[in-house]
């Protein structure tokens, strides 16, 4: 993220990859239908007791705004993340690991 104005095309595909990435966050950690929260550029998170901002994202990840930050911080979509609803904080929970080995039954 940069504080410089940047051209028009650059802010779409800014904008584009943004997009990209947003998809795959909501549709591989399934939050709305989990938990019933939709990540968004700007949505309101906690984590390890910091609140900040989401400002932007990082292939898999968030980058968020902390109150009070100088700069944003990488974070990763489930790990000690809540999220601000009009209900209040929900904790965002892991996706079961398809590779996971399952215990057998005897």
């Amino acid at each position: 993220m940069t504080s410089e104005p940047i051209g028009p095309a650059a802010e779409y595909q800014n904008r584009q990859r943004q997009a990209a990435d947003l998809d795959y966050i909501r549709r591989y950690y399934g939050l709305e239908q989990r938990v019933g929260v939709r990540v968004a550029i700007g949505g309101r998170v906690r984590s390890s007791g910091q609140e900040g901002q989401i400002v932007d994202t990082s292939g898999h990840y968030l980058m968020v705004q902390f109150d009070g930050a100088e700069r944003p911080s990488r974070r990763h979509v489930t790990s000690n993340m809540e999220y601000a609803t009009a209900a209040g904080w929900v904790a965002a929970t892991p996706v079961a690991d398809p590779c996971a080995r399952v215990p057998q039954e005897a």
